[in-house]
């Protein structure tokens, strides 16, 4: 059973020096983490879960989840091939079915199945002994010469056109527009809390299908189905859907010396995609962008790509085609009109960074833009996340982890950025140099916030005032805690499980509400995948998102693998 704590902005500074000590005393050593990474099974299933206290009735529906899975492939021409990056992981897609059952205590049953998603890539490994395909960190051979990396470069660009050995596995989109009319699943699932059609999402221009019952991987979708000029190998893993119409809002981003990012629309009304926005931009590492009610806002970090992007191809990974972090390279972010066709409307600069995931943007009153995200001051966590560190094998982790210089750099912080509608361009302007700058409103640091960040989706595109996200105290080589970030008081409250209990990513299910009984923000539950690694096994856990307390758990007898994203579909 987990218990929650209450902290507030007295304690910023103490719980970050605490952090640090943690990990320089070792305590990751004692909290076990490998088999949420390693030995994982697939189970096509359903079998019901032991159900522990109460979750909600209002919470039924099916709750996917997705994310890496086997981090080795054994019995290869070459022996064990062991995966570098946890980001490139064989894809395993899992579903929590929660239902109710009058017939059963509690009145709620959970199933779970699971599938594996890239089988194709598995065997290729397994008949090849390499991984061939395009990765997001996989090293290379350094043994390789001149004339082995260019024959690599001919074989991945072989690879590369045959879509099923895609490893896509971070993010669940149901019923995307634009996709339901090229898809191959059935539009009635025949379950009543499924949705018609299931799409995983990577950070690459392409979208692999799946059938919503038994997750069998149906085939892959490019950007270039959606639309003729989405031509690009880059794409955000995280798309948008407008709270309003529905509409999926998303960019495609092309290499060369003058990158060119295409922001799109697929329209929830008609199925048809247009291009909002062209224009020229460095070519980056982006996991996602911003929407507002009337704008789409795309930051390019400092995680720039060697080469125009060329380097891709040529490493065969996005992390070996990384320029090495400039504090001197600028973020650099883009302002579109998506309601009235204005196009590109304006750019800014911000000081040198990094992020993943933003977690909501909205305008003020005075049609101002707010963007919140968390952020990093370089892009050494994700150096951090090679499997070798993760797991602390040959001690690699105890050798990253008790350099205080380089874990600083994986601390994140909660910021908030304003950007002036005064600074804002018509049409066809140019904004000239030096770029507007938004103003920081504020940060909270970690471990006051963390990674894999959720708001009430209801209030996407609102302002917003609570964040949950997995926090990172010293205690683990991942995350050991979820917390709840107030953004106006900073007061958070975090709930953990006993030691060696690991929280997956953090789910808002809003309690339904009605005109006579509005719900407030944080009005609902959270469902997280929890690993007790201790006895290998994993649960669902049901906290109240307002108090953070536990009401209930689905406990699995087996280990399900650490996930990134997911996606709960209502089944009222």
């Amino acid at each position: 059973m987990g218990s929650a704590i209450t902290l507030t902005s007295a304690n910023e500074e103490a719980g970050r020096q605490l952090v640090g000590e943690h990990f320089a005393r070792g305590l990751f050593r004692e909290w076990p983490n490998e088999a949420g990474f390693d030995g994982l099974t697939e189970t096509r299933g359903p079998v019901d879960l032991v159900v522990r206290g109460r979750i909600p009735a209002w919470a039924a529906g099916s709750l996917y989840r997705t994310g890496p899975g086997a981090c080795k492939v054994e019995d290869t021409k070459s022996g064990t091939l062991h995966i570098s990056h946890w980001f490139d992981g064989l894809a395993h897609t899992h579903r929590f079915d929660i239902v109710e059952d009058e017939s059963v205590a509690g009145g709620i049953r959970v199933q779970y199945s699971s599938r594996r998603q890239s089988e194709a890539l598995e065997k290729d490994i397994r008949d090849s002994g390499a991984y061939r395909s395009l990765s997001f960190g996989q090293r290379s051979d350094p043994c390789m010469g001149m004339f082995g990396k260019l024959m690599s470069v001919f074989r991945r660009m072989k690879i590369e056109r045959s879509t099923d050995l895609d490893n896509v596995g971070v993010t669940v989109n149901a019923d995307i527009p634009g996709l339901r009319s090229l898809a191959q699943g059935h539009k009635d699932s025949g379950h009543a809390t499924l949705p018609g059609n299931v799409f995983i999402g990577t950070d690459a221009a392409v979208f692999a299908e799946i059938d919503p019952k038994t997750m069998e991987r149906l085939g892959v979708i490019s950007h270039q189905k959606l639309h003729t000029q989405l031509r690009g190998p880059e794409a955000p893993a995280h798309g948008h859907r407008d709270p309003e119409t529905g509409d999926y809002i998303s960019f495609n981003a092309d290499f060369g010396r003058k990158g060119v990012y295409r922001v799109f629309l697929s329209s929830a009304e008609t199925g048809k995609t247009t291009i909002l926005a062209s224009f020229n931009g460095t070519p980056a590492y982006i996991h996602s962008f911003f929407l507002t009610r009337n704008y789409a806002i795309i930051c390019v970090p400092s995680s720039h790509l060697k080469l125009g992007g060329a380097k891709v191809l040529w490493e065969g990974s996005i992390v070996e085609a990384l320029q090495p972090f400039d504090n001197s390279l600028e973020c650099h972010w883009y302002v579109v009109d998506r309601r009235l066709g204005k196009g590109l409307v304006g750019e800014f600069a911000s000081p040198a960074g990094f992020f993943f995931h933003s977690t909501n943007s909205f305008e003020d009153d005075e049609g101002n833009i707010i963007c919140e995200l968390v952020a990093y001051p370089s892009t050494m966590l994700i150096h951090r996340l090679y499997y070798d560190i993760l797991l602390n094998r040959d001690g690699k982790g105890e050798q990253f982890l008790y350099d205080s210089k380089r874990l600083v750099e994986t601390f994140p912080g909660l910021v908030r950025y304003k950007f002036l509608k005064t600074d804002l361009v018509s049409p066809g302007s140019k904004v000239k140099a030096p770029l507007p700058s938004p103003s920081k409103e504020w940060e909270i640091p970690a471990p006051h916030v963390g990674e894999l960040p959720t708001i009430n989706p209801a209030y996407a595109c609102r302002r917003h005032r609570f964040v949950y996200s997995l926090i990172d105290r010293g205690y683990s080589t991942l995350y050991d805690g979820i917390a709840k970030t107030d953004t106006q008081t900073r007061e958070v409250l975090v709930w953990s499980g006993p030691t060696g209990h690991t929280p997956g990513e953090a789910i808002f299910v809003p309690r339904p509400s009605t005109v006579d009984k509005p719900s407030r923000e944080d009005d609902g539950v959270l469902l997280s995948v929890v690993l007790d690694g201790h006895n290998r096994t994993s649960y669902l856990v049901c906290l109240d998102a307002r108090t953070m307390e536990e009401l209930g758990q689905a406990d699995c007898n087996f280990a399900v693998g650490f996930g990134f994203h997911g996606q709960h579909v209502n089944g009222i």
